[in-house]
C-alpha cells in the first residue's frame, strides 16, 4: 500500500473496525493533540473523530446511499492541511458486505506552506472561534464568504492576537454544492 493511501472500515454501527498501517504515521504528521494510538482508535465510533454536526449530516448522507445501493461508491475531494503543508485528498467511500464501508484517503498532491499557527494544535488558544471548512479548508470570514487560509487570517487580523482562536468546522457554500452534486449525480462505480 502506498504511503500517500490511508484506509478504514467502519460497520452497520459507524464504529471504526479497521484502520491501515499508515494511518498512526499520519496523524503524528498532523501533530494531532488528541493523537491516539491505532488500538485506541478501532472500537470507537467515527462520529468521536467528527466534530461539526453539518460534516457529520454529509458524511451520514453520504453513507445511507452506499449502504442502500444508490451509489456503490462516491468519491469526494477534500484537504487535510498540517501547519506547514497544504494537503489535496480524495475521499472515496465504498459499499462492503454487511452494510460495512470502507473509507479510503488518498493524497492528490501536497504543497509546502508557511508555518501557518492556526492549524498547529499544539499551542494555546484563546476563547474565540473561527470556523474552517471541512473539506477545502478555507476559513469563514463573514457570512457569506470564505478565504484561503492566510488570506482569511489577515483579514480577520488574527496574526495580531496574543493567541490563535479555537476551531470550528463547517462546510463552504462550494463544498456543500459540490458534495449534493455527487450525492445527486448518477450512480458510477469506481474499480
Amino acid at each position: 500500500m502506498s504511503n500517500d493511501v490511508y484506509i478504514y472500515r467502519i460497520d452497520s454501527t459507524d464504529t471504526i473496525i479497521s484502520i491501515s498501517d499508515n494511518w498512526g504515521g499520519f496523524a503524528d504528521s498532523n501533530a494531532w493533540n488528541s493523537y491516539q494510538a491505532p488500538e485506541e482508535v478501532v472500537g470507537r465510533k467515527l462520529w468521536d473523530f467528527i466534530q461539526d454536526l453539518e460534516t457529520q449530516q454529509l458524511y451520514q448522507e453520504l453513507f445511507k446511499r452506499v449502504r442502500a445501493g444508490v451509489k456503490s461508491s462516491v468519491t469526494i475531494p477534500f484537504r487535510c492541511d498540517s501547519p506547514v503543508e497544504r494537503r489535496y485528498l480524495e475521499l472515496q467511500i465504498e459499499a462492503l458486505p454487511d452494510e460495512q464501508i470502507k473509507i479510503t484517503s488518498t493524497i492528490c498532491r501536497t504543497e509546502p506552506r508557511p508555518y501557518t499557527s492556526l492549524l498547529d494544535t499544539q499551542i494555546p488558544r484563546s476563547s474565540d472561534i473561527v470556523t474552517v471548512c471541512s473539506m477545502c479548508k478555507k476559513l469563514k470570514i463573514s457570512s457569506e464568504q470564505w478565504a484561503e487560509l492566510e488570506e482569511g487570517l489577515a483579514h480577520l487580523r488574527l496574526f495580531e492576537a496574543d493567541k490563535v482562536p479555537q476551531l470550528s468546522h463547517g462546510l463552504c457554500r462550494s463544498c456543500f454544492q459540490v458534495s449534493m452534486r455527487e450525492l445527486d449525480g448518477p450512480s458510477c462505480s469506481h474499480s
